[in-house]
């Protein structure tokens, strides 16, 4: 297995937990600024294109996150590279949305009254212009940048944390789930104060910035190395042809990342991603769509809601590390479930601050499993195989729940609001049953409570 060094494993740590941050703030203020650019008097779209922008970033994510991580696993040099690279690719799709046409034009007439006053009456008219366009092109390139970093980071905090996986893959999910909380929020303010294209401009550079920070700290705290056996292994593989390689890579890799078990947790992420990107973009909507909640309180009632569900990440890695990680998926599946179906049933008869409670439960629950879909690939795939296995975790889910956001728009276009939570609901069941299997499946092998290993300082 690759040996990797770092002269602070702390600031190491620390350097590749703000990545995540960065990660996740770039990678989701496209979809939390929706809830101003779908607007008629912006760019006028509808439920699903709204859905169709995240379906196509997911998708490009999803192809990218599986070569980059296979890639990762063999040019160690990547694992330096690929995260500022990704960071400045999403930095740069700020600049593309910015500069996007606008989706509709104004039409104004003036009324005159009886009384001889003068009326100005306003309409949206939608453009068959460029601006839907440029907006998928800047989803394209957000899917790109944000597949850089989880394959590679991961992989490199499970190496540098063996014995503390769960903990530091908790805080790492915290933080970035930090940086997912606060768009909607930036997002309400700045476009009241500026504009929200200034406001994708003015973040835009600050991406680049630290996309540039972020490889010097890289390339100063993380050093990996081939061990003699793999550079034999690898001067061997020169004299293979590409049939040959494609072989045992398949022999190697593949045969042992595909379990009963890898399967199992890639379908309990697809849907409990579904969830997550369909939260993630359209809680604020919903607030202001079904709740009538005003935009600017509906943006940062989110920013609250899932600053918590932050928390609720970290705990529930610490939780992973004394029991088995599927009781962790278990619990988050379970309690998602349960208060989808409360909200379903009763979010048209109770008051607005008990709705926004049962949304706090709700993502509290959903974000308690935040780490350990990663944590149990982690687990369960080979330490020189890791960023080929956490990719694949990230690749093939994403593939699957990328049709969630689309088909969730077209429910709210075309049905209710009130049915997509129902939709959420069922996407909730299908998590908790391949969580039941995996429970099940560790207590046989008598996993559930984790033995005690040596005591490791995490500072060391």
């Amino acid at each position: 297995m690759p040996e990797i060094k770092s002269s602070n494993p702390i600031l190491a740590l620390v350097v590749l937990i703000f990545g995540h941050f960065l990660n996740h703030f770039y990678a989701y203020v496209l979809a939390a600024a929706m809830l101003v650019i779908r607007l008629p008097s912006e760019m006028n779209l509808t439920a699903g294109q709204v859905g169709m922008l995240s379906m196509v970033q997911m998708l490009i994510f999803a192809v990218f996150s599986l070569a980059v991580g296979i890639v990762g696993d063999r040019w160690l040099k990547s694992k330096k590279v690929f995260i500022p690279v990704g960071i400045v690719l999403m930095a740069v799709h700020l600049f593309i949305a910015a500069y996007a046409p606008e989706g509709g034009w104004k039409v104004t007439s003036f009324l005159r009254m009886p009384n001889e006053l003068l009326y100005e009456q306003v309409a949206y008219v939608p453009e068959k212009g460029w601006g839907l366009t440029v907006l998928v092109i800047a989803a394209i390139t957000v899917g790109i940048g944000a597949s850089f970093y989880h394959p590679v980071a991961y992989a490199a905090i499970a190496d540098l944390y063996e014995d503390k996986k769960g903990l530091t893959m908790a805080l790492n999910a915290g933080l970035g789930m930090i940086g997912t909380s606060i768009t909607p929020g930036l997002v309400v303010t700045f476009d009241q104060w500026i504009g929200w294209r200034t406001f994708f401009v003015v973040f835009g550079i600050i991406g680049l910035v630290f996309g540039i920070a972020m490889f010097f700290a890289m390339n100063r705290l993380i050093d990996y190395q081939f061990t003699k056996e793999e550079i034999q292994n690898h001067e061997e593989s020169k004299t293979m042809n590409s049939s040959e390689k494609v072989t045992k890579w398949f022999r190697t890799d593949l045969a042992i990342i595909i379990s009963l078990a890898v399967i199992t947790c890639l379908l309990y992420t697809s849907f409990r991603s579904g969830i997550f990107k369909i939260t993630t973009q359209w809680l604020s909507i919903i607030f202001v769509d079904l709740y009538n909640i005003p935009t600017f309180a509906a943006g940062w009632i989110t920013v609250i809601i899932l600053v918590i569900g932050g928390l609720t990440a970290i705990i529930g890695g610490i939780v992973s590390d004394k029991f088995t990680t599927s009781l962790t998926m278990l619990i988050s599946t379970g309690g998602s479930a349960l208060i989808l179906l409360i909200i379903f049933l009763l979010g048209a008869s109770i008051s607005s601050f008990w709705i926004i409670a049962l949304y706090f439960v709700f993502i509290a629950f959903l974000y308690f499993s935040a780490a350990a879909g990663t944590k149990y690939m982690a687990e369960n795939v080979p330490q020189s195989s890791r960023a080929t296995g956490i990719s694949l975790l990230f690749a093939f889910p994403s593939l699957v729940a990328a049709l969630f956001p689309w088909i969730f728009g077209i429910i709210l276009d075309n049905i209710a609001i009130i049915w997509g939570i129902g939709f959420l609901f069922i996407l909730a069941i299908a998590a908790l049953i391949t969580s039941i299997i995996l429970l099940t499946r560790d207590i046989t092998q008598g996993k559930f409570i984790k033995e005690r290993a040596a005591k490791v300082d995490i500072l060391n």
